[in-house]
């Protein structure tokens, strides 16, 4: 049998019954990370496309309600 280190370590209990514990690789956790950044950024993505979603909505509903002067021009602007 090869030499093995053995290294104990001692953990609280009132941080495992409080909200549990989870042991993993460094590497296997800078994966998990970089996925979850990566789905923070979609999910951002997805909030702006919806707020460009809602101010086009209302544009199209003040057109319809006839609360937007149209142009032909933009020196029609000033």
């Amino acid at each position: 049998m090869a030499n093995q280190t053995t290294k104990i370590i001692t953990l609280p209990k009132s941080a495992i019954r409080k909200e549990g514990m989870v042991i993993l690789p460094l590497a296997e956790y800078e994966k998990i990370r970089k996925k979850i950044e990566k789905l923070k950024k979609e999910k951002k993505l997805s909030i702006e496309e919806a707020e460009i979603l809602k101010i086009i909505a209302e544009g199209e509903k003040e057109y319809k309600e006839g609360r937007l002067k149209p142009i032909k021009s933009l020196a029609e602007l000033d």
